[in-house]
């Protein structure tokens, strides 16, 4: 049985940028086991590219955390689901969480964010924070 992971952008960042090693050791660990899969959606390689842009860095880097990752679409019943979130959440957060919940899929939050870990909780996705250990 294949355990799926939802990784947010406030790791893979994090993963990214070298600032945390707990982090990268759970994505290397996680990619690397055929028992897992780590997904995100398309809204994450944007995220990644304008931070890479940001720090005045390759933006080719992405790719060491995209190539890992499976992408979910983000379309019209994607902001749907987003814009459907009770919960008061930043807007890429519940791009993110509609993306996931349009998916259908049951997979753990992998997130470093306390409002995205509180709201993926209070609508019933189980949570990790790898950067906290």
């Amino acid at each position: 049985m294949v355990t799926h992971f939802y990784l947010d952008s406030s790791v893979a960042v994090r993963i990214l940028l070298g600032h945390s090693a707990s982090a990268a050791e759970w994505f290397d660990e996680t990619t690397g086991d055929a028992d897992h899969l780590v997904l995100s959606s398309r809204l994450l390689r944007t995220e990644l590219t304008r931070v890479l842009r940001r720090e005045q860095l390759p933006v080719a880097r992405r790719d060491e955390i995209i190539d890992y990752v499976g992408i979910l679409p983000v379309d019209d019943a994607t902001l749907g689901e987003a814009e459907a979130i009770i919960p008061h959440i930043k807007t890429l957060d519940s791009i993110h969480l509609g993306a996931l919940i349009r998916s259908g899929l049951d997979a753990v939050v992998v997130t470093h964010d306390a409002t995205m870990r509180q709201v993926a909780e209070l609508i019933g996705f189980a949570t990790l924070d790898p950067v906290r250990g």
